[in-house]
């Protein structure tokens, strides 16, 4: 299929651009493409589409999407297809504003996803930020990089995939800023090809990076892990469920916070007893050698990043959880700032490992409230400021008036 569009079962949309086969996900959310280049150059903007402002109150549809869409979508995504790393952009995020810089999003490895199963730092799908597809999707180009379960690109490779794509981008856009976000070991990645394009101007956003992995409370854990008989790979998820991320929080993100106690309860208890069947299906997403060579990979992730991060001349923000209990996070937010030449940090105290699939954590509004969204290199009050969202407004309402 080249240059045309797909349709399967009436869910799907899918856009070849290039000679290359395009993978057909039996999800709507999700556009897939394997070369970013041709599909950059290939590209056409309605014009009449395109927003100059937004208004105040504009929705941002926080809620809309929760873990269970997560599940859903990651389900056809982690299924092998023997392709590479590439790059997709969620039809969620629907058309930016215009002059709106590109974000790229860059995901864990798959084994502290599987390890911590719950969210694409796992199995590297690339939809760690499905919550936050449509608010982001007002005012950045997103684009998630996916990984495939079985892929055995080393670090190197995938550095090199993304600093293309930033390179192409900077020589298209040459005065915007490029956003890496990146989650845990797409921390790591964020960080490496940063320290080797000083010279360009990118705006990290790193969420519980995975630079602290020689820090890990799983370390007593990967021993035994490599050490265990290749027919108890289903008891894999059993031994790292201890460590896994909040999964009520993750439960809790279309549940209104005014509710009372009881409804709130009520809800929350249908919201968890409805992602247990999703928890039993991804036992196997990820076998033993696979696991342990995204292991290998998250090692040399961290050992690069670490070894660079004196050549990172960047804007970096670190967002910290206090209750990681995969990754001493709290204390690498602390580091890093230390280490690096621009650099601050925000803790979510109550916080786990999966950041950014929890409730009421608005990346958006936290990229806004750090004085972090631009549209040029440099920062312009009015043109660049965006008018509080309505999940803003009931954040402020319910939360801090009380």
């Amino acid at each position: 299929m080249s240059n045309s569009e797909n349709k399967c079962g009436g869910r799907v949309k899918v856009r070849s651009l290039s000679n290359a086969d395009s993978t057909v996900l039996s999800s709507d959310s999700i556009v897939v493409n394997g070369h970013l280049r041709s599909k950059i150059e290939g590209k056409k903007r309605v014009k009449d589409d395109v927003m100059e402002t937004l208004k105040p109150l504009w929705d941002d549809g926080y809620g809309t999407e929760t873990i269970r869409d997560f599940f859903d979508m990651a389900k056809d995504m982690v299924k092998p297809d023997g392709g590479p790393p590439r790059w997709f952009c969620p039809i969620a995020c629907g058309c930016p504003l215009k002059d709106s810089p590109v974000l790229f999003f860059l995901p864990g490895n798959g084994c502290l996803t599987v390890v911590d199963q719950l969210k694409d730092g796992m199995d590297g799908t690339g939809l760690g930020l499905v919550l936050h597809h449509k608010a982001l999707g007002k005012a950045f180009e997103v684009r998630c990089l996916h990984i495939p379960v079985h892929d055995r690109t080393p670090f190197e490779g995938l550095v090199k995939l993304v600093e293309e794509a930033v390179r192409f981008e900077h020589a298209s856009s040459p005065h915007k800023p490029i956003y890496l976000v990146g989650d845990s070991f797409g921390g790591c990645l964020a960080l490496a090809v940063a320290s080797r394009n000083p010279a360009i101007d990118l705006v990290l956003i790193l969420s519980n990076p995975a630079t602290s992995f020689g820090r890990s409370q799983l370390q007593p854990l990967f021993p035994i892990l490599e050490a265990m008989p290749d027919g108890l790979d289903s008891a894999v998820p059993y031994l790292l469920g201890s460590i896994m991320g909040d999964l009520v929080k993750m439960a809790s993100v279309n549940i209104e916070s005014s509710l009372p106690p009881g409804q709130r309860l009520e809800r929350l208890s249908g919201s968890l007893s409805g992602l247990l069947p999703y928890l039993s299906g991804f036992v196997d997403v990820i076998p033993k050698d696979s696991l342990l060579w995204k292991l290998k990979l998250l090692k040399s992730a961290a050992a690069y990043a670490n070894s660079r991060l004196h050549a990172v001349k960047a804007e970096v923000l670190v967002l910290s959880s206090g209750k990681d209990n995969i990754l001493p996070s709290r204390d690498e937010g602390q580091h890093l700032m230390n280490s690096l030449q621009d650099c601050v940090v925000r803790h979510f105290k109550g916080s786990g490992h999966t950041l950014l699939l929890e409730d009421e954590i608005g990346l958006m509004t936290v990229i806004k409230g750090t004085g972090k969204y631009c549209r040029s290199r440099r920062l312009d009050f009015t043109s660049d400021f965006l008018p509080p969202s309505t999940t803003e407004l009931k954040y402020a309402r319910d939360q801090v008036a009380g």
